[in-house]
């Protein structure tokens, strides 16, 4: 299962001397027809900042919303108003993907 930390950016250009990092780096390396099933998980929020520190900065009435793939070929974060359209967002780019409830 994939894990929301192997991804973390880690400070400001990866340097956390520097203060937070600016939202992550997207990894899209699986084709388009990708039809495997992904995870899909709504990020905490302490203010602007998720449990890592990574800063999001402030969209009212949205959420950060966690896509990954177990090969590691799919990682990457959508501000969404809900799952259902997180979902249509994640699909936009791999159609066939499933989700894990």
């Amino acid at each position: 299962m994939p894990d929301y930390t192997t991804n973390d950016p880690r400070g400001w250009c990866g340097d956390p001397r520097r203060g937070a990092s600016m939202g992550r780096a997207d990894i899209r390396e699986a084709s388009p027809d990708f039809a495997g099933k992904l995870v899909l998980r709504k990020i905490r929020m302490n203010g602007d900042y998720d449990s890592l520190g990574t800063y999001w900065g402030y969209s009212p009435g949205t959420a950060i919303y966690w896509c990954a793939d177990a090969e590691g070929q799919i990682d990457f974060c959508v501000r969404a108003t809900s799952r259902e359209d997180a979902k249509r967002q994640v699909q936009a780019h791999y159609p066939r993907a499933r989700f894990y409830r």
